[in-house]
């Protein structure tokens, strides 16, 4: 199969089957000898459970206080598994959308996008430990309202892995330690896992953050130039700053810094 086909099918299906289709004998066994055109952005299908829930019928994310009831560790837990597949559907479109990418570029993404489905699949059946099924609750699209201020992969990587993905080094630890307190461990086990993950996908981001860096400028002010408007670069940490996770994903010592200090 070409990576242009599965990532077509990803980021097209309107089921979770096809979302979290996986690639036909592995990342490695996919070809991509014919990319085909760019796909401009636009809102993948969701229909049934999954569907997008009008903004009234949102519920807010709770307060780390409330975390001691199950109520609220579910509805956390939610949140986090529809970020994950919101993530997997663009990091699927970003394969249709820059067929040009560099080839290591590419076959990396598709790697993430992986990680991303298996970690959906992995908070999805913590959720049905505690008995809930996703779309139980109703989800945002926030991510999406990224997707039009996203033009090539330095955009890209700027808004998923250096935005989305670096605040988890902070987020997922941080509610990990909530989580074992309130003597959740398999929430917490599986917050660990994400934490992990995402400081190999925030080495990715760095990677090519690095390559696409223009002379003379910081790693930081590119990164602040291409930030999504909805997300400045503030929404790149969380509660818990985690310079050690950073520093392990590549980040340098004055990109650190300057996360640290920034304010949205």
């Amino acid at each position: 199969m070409e990576l242009h086909e599965w990532a077509g099918r990803v980021f097209g299906g309107d089921c979770l089957e096809e979302k979290l289709l996986a690639p036909p004998g592995g990342i490695k066994a996919l070809s991509d000898l014919t990319p085909g055109p760019a796909v401009t952005w636009r809102r993948p299908p969701r229909s049934g459970r999954l569907a997008i829930a009008p903004k009234g019928q949102r519920i807010k994310f709770p307060r780390p206080t409330a975390m001691d009831q199950q109520e609220m560790r579910v509805r956390s837990l939610h949140v986090f598994a529809n970020h994950e597949l919101m993530a997997l559907e663009m990091m699927a479109w970003a394969l249709l959308a820059f067929p040009e990418a560099d080839a290591s570029f590419r076959q990396g993404l598709a790697q993430v996008l992986v990680d991303e489905q298996r970690h959906f699949r992995l908070y999805c059946e913590r959720l049905s430990d505690m008995g809930v099924t996703f779309g139980d609750l109703p989800v945002n699209d926030h991510f999406w309202r990224a997707g039009p201020d996203i033009s090539n992969p330095l955009d890209w990587v700027c808004f998923m892995h250096l935005t989305f993905e670096q605040s988890n080094l902070d987020h997922a630890p941080f509610y990990g330690r909530l989580f074992q307190e309130a003597g959740d461990e398999a929430s917490a086990a599986l917050m660990q896992t994400i934490f992990e993950d995402e400081i190999h996908h925030v080495r990715f981001g760095a990677r090519w953050l690095k390559h696409y860096q223009p002379e003379g400028q910081s790693l930081f002010q590119t990164f602040s130039q291409h930030c999504a408007e909805i997300n400045p670069p503030a929404r790149g940490k969380g509660l818990e700053f985690q310079e050690e996770a950073r520093r392990a994903a590549g980040l340098d010592d004055d990109f650190i810094q300057a996360m640290r200090e920034c304010r949205g």
